[in-house]
């Protein structure tokens, strides 16, 4: 509730305007930042699919999708893994790609046909690369949902959100969802594990009902991805109830970001601080563990409190709220990314703390907000008219 008030507050309240750039320098900056960002992101997406290739887990179904992945990670103990130079690049490379992806599908139709061909280039060799050659599926599911951003903010900027827009994009989400969860199914299947198994192989505090109604009518194979996209919906709001239960403990505000702890734990020789965090401390008390879910709130909670976490999401809302009327009005191409990017967070919210898990979130999250703040009230200064212009690539 406090956030969607802070929504709509941050939607109604008077946009920062810079009028010191004209129309022309705002096209230059923006066809600099995304010209940099396309090719940095297709020679390094290049290079992860040759690498790919090499180490034959370049796979063509979701099966063998499914199976590497779980070879993958098979005795893998966490923050014991190596940060060499090409993890470094991956890492800090994440945002050029975010940037190449979101602004790629906004101006797609604006874009000569070299660029156009790079942009799809970069979605093909990603989901190659990392869905079907990894069996990942954040990488999807972080594209899924960047196309049902930009397509649902350009719509509405140039008042085109129709009830025949809003079903191609039900579409869209269902579709991809549907992969997301064949691909969960299968990564299950490659252990071994079925419905008939589920109450003797996920974890001690998880009760499947047996000869639910779903088992029934579809059938096993339908009704198992089903099952366990159940549990997204409600596993974290249960690790949050057994969050509340424990003691606060301070984490220094790098206990809610588990690639923060291992940054200052590796690098500064600082406590590995998300150790003790809600999750962690959920986990030693109950055996719900930080591996499972516990929504966004618990991880923010170890250096906020739950208070504190209240007042988080309504400046969370807040500055929503006024990207998404920055993009009404002026079609703001940084406003767009923060949209996206808020987007994920906000679709990961039940599970964890998504944003700030991995590196490459890290990296994108900070990079994104810093170049939000740095040019956005100059995109907000040409006036409406600029939504006729044509912002070509060439």
């Amino acid at each position: 509730m406090f956030f969607s008030s802070c929504f709509v507050l941050g939607s109604r309240t008077r946009l920062p305007r810079k009028s010191i750039w004209r129309t022309e320098q705002n096209q230059n900056v923006l066809t600099f930042i995304f010209r940099a960002s396309l090719v940095i992101a297709v020679l390094l997406m290049t290079y992860e699919f040759i690498n790919a290739v090499r180490a034959g887990g370049l796979n063509l179904n979701l099966a063998d999708s499914a199976l590497a992945y779980v070879n993958t990670y098979a005795d893998y103990t966490r923050n014991s893994g190596s940060y060499n130079l090409r993890f470094l690049i991956t890492s800090m490379g994440a945002f050029p790609v975010f940037v190449a992806q979101v602004l790629g599908i906004f101006y797609f139709k604006e874009l000569d046909r070299t660029t156009r061909f790079a942009v799809i280039y970069l979605f093909v060799v990603t989901i190659l690369v990392y869905t079907l050659g990894g069996g990942k599926q954040k990488q999807f599911g972080d594209i899924m949902i960047y196309v049902v951003s930009v397509v649902l903010a350009k719509q509405a900027a140039f008042g085109k959100l129709k009830l025949k827009s809003l079903l191609v994009i039900g579409a869209v989400i269902v579709g991809g969802v549907y992969v997301l969860l064949m691909l969960l199914a299968f990564r299950y299947q490659a252990i071994g594990i079925d419905l008939t198994q589920l109450n003797r192989s996920l974890h001690p505090l998880i009760d499947y009902n047996e000869g639910y109604w779903l088992e029934n009518a579809f059938g096993e194979a339908f009704a198992f991805p089903m099952v366990m996209f159940s549990g997204y919906l409600g596993q974290g709001y249960y690790g949050l109830s057994l969050s509340m239960e424990q003691p606060f403990t301070w984490t220094s505000f790098a206990g809610s970001s588990y690639s923060i702890s291992v940054i200052l734990n590796q690098f500064f020789g600082a406590d590995f601080w998300v150790t003790r965090n809600y999750p962690y401390m959920v986990g030693y008390a109950t055996g719900w563990d930080q591996a499972k879910w516990h929504t966004v709130f618990a991880w923010l909670a170890s250096d906020l409190t739950f208070t504190g976490v209240v007042f988080f999401m309504g400046a969370v809302g807040f500055i929503y709220g006024r990207a998404w009327r920055e993009i009404l009005l002026y079609q703001n191409p940084f406003a767009l990314m923060i949209f996206a990017l808020m987007n994920i967070g906000i679709t990961y919210a039940p599970a964890n703390n998504q944003l700030m898990h991995s590196p490459g979130g890290v990296s994108t999250t900070f990079a994104a907000f810093i170049v939000y703040f740095l040019f956005h009230a100059n995109f907000n200064a040409a006036p409406t008219i600029v939504r006729k212009l044509r912002f070509r690539i060439t």
